[in-house]
């Protein structure tokens, strides 16, 4: 049970960060490539100081279990989430307007 909770608290933290991304429409089109990038790349890598503090939280409230399935789990669930940003920033920035 413990097991099933830890992956439920982990799917939690980036189903979370992924809607206040979306949410907030911080990957849109942009007016250069290099600042849509910045951006997407600097959610990426703001991702990763946000998610080591939940886990000091979590080592702090819950047993090992919960800390070291996050941490396994984070590493992947974090490059699925990179590359879909970076997909979305470059498939906007790629839309041309031909009004």
């Amino acid at each position: 049970m413990d097991f099933f909770l830890a992956n439920v608290i982990t799917l939690f933290f980036f189903v979370s960060a992924y809607l206040l991304v979306k949410k907030y429409r911080l990957i849109r089109r942009r007016k250069s490539y290099v600042s849509a990038f910045s951006v997407t790349v600097g959610l990426v890598v703001g991702v990763l100081p946000v998610s080591f503090c939940f886990a000091i939280i979590l080592d702090a409230a819950l047993p090992d279990i919960y800390v070291k399935t996050f941490a396994y789990k984070a590493v992947f669930v974090w490059l699925v989430l990179a590359i879909n940003w970076l997909w979305q920033m470059v498939k906007l920035q790629s839309v041309r307007n031909y009004a």
